[in-house]
């Protein structure tokens, strides 16, 4: 993959592209990481980033911000129901179910939540690029989704590849974002919340030492294989890792993300001036 900053894909632009509201066909910004590495917090200092600093024409939302949890779950179900209309969307649902049951998960309930949190995402993805001129930022998306039925499943071999569900999703217009930390670094951070929401985070520091190995494994493996189909699929979306330090701050790592979402940007609205001047 080709790496461009800012500046480099700025300069390869007619000069009037800086100086106004760039309209973009990234819709999607998702990040993807141990729990702990700072998704969510990075998630909402990139959306301030980008509203002030642009140049991008449109709102820039963080999925689901503001609403509790029971919101959350209604406003998903209000966007699954009309979808189980449409047979494809049912066929991806059927390929998630049973990509979950063969993987064989700890408990029904887990399966159950599993599926559940990866259609949602699915039909919500869906239902915002139905909408214009807007980027939404997501702290919890799809490849996080995919990682969580990996990191508790008792079977590797199943007959559908999430990678290839994915794809079926479409990707075009998703930048991806990978948090990479030590998982000492992640650990340590997670243990700090005062909430109970992960399933690492009800381990202690030295409990279950290799979950979390499988867990960092499980995302680097996932960031590898996305980047391999990437340079042999069109119109794929973009990957970016970032690389967490112990001493990193959280403005830090939004400043380097806001970095490589403004380069997605600004290249994909050069690969359409381009196609223009072609046709």
């Amino acid at each position: 993959m080709t790496s461009h900053t800012v500046g480099d894909l700025a300069a390869s632009l007619p000069p009037s592209v800086e100086a106004r509201a760039l309209r973009t066909d990234i819709r999607f910004v998702e990040f993807f990481g141990l729990p702990g590495v700072g998704k969510t917090t990075t998630s909402g200092l990139l959306a301030n980033s980008l509203r002030r600093c642009g140049p991008l024409e449109g709102d820039v939302r963080v999925a689901w911000e503001g609403r509790t949890f029971i919101e959350r779950q209604i406003h998903r179900m209000g966007v699954v129901a009309p979808r189980l209309l449409d047979r494809e969307f049912r066929s991806l649902l059927a390929r998630i179910a049973r990509f979950v049951i063969e993987s064989r998960q700890v408990s029904r309930l887990d399966a159950i939540r599993l599926v559940w949190n990866l259609i949602s995402l699915v039909a919500f993805i869906q239902h915002e690029r139905a909408r214009r001129n807007s980027i939404i930022i997501m702290d919890q998306g799809l490849l996080q989704g995919f990682w969580s039925i990996l990191l508790k499943s008792r079977c590797r071999k199943t007959s559908e590849n999430w990678l290839d569900m994915l794809s079926a999703v479409g990707l075009h217009d998703m930048v991806f974002v990978h948090l990479r930390s030590e998982t000492g670094i992640a650990r340590d951070r997670l243990l700090t919340r005062g909430d109970r929401s992960s399933r690492l985070q009800r381990t202690s520091p030295d409990s279950d030492p290799d979950l979390w190995s499988a867990a960092d494994r499980a995302c680097r493996e996932m960031a590898a294989a996305l980047e391999r189909g990437m340079g042999t699929e069109d119109r794929m979306g973009v990957l970016a890792a970032i690389d967490i330090e112990r001493l990193a701050s959280p403005e830090d790592v939004a400043s380097r993300a806001l970095e490589a979402v403004r380069s997605a940007c600004l290249e994909r609205h050069r690969q359409s001036l381009s196609s223009g001047q072609r046709a």
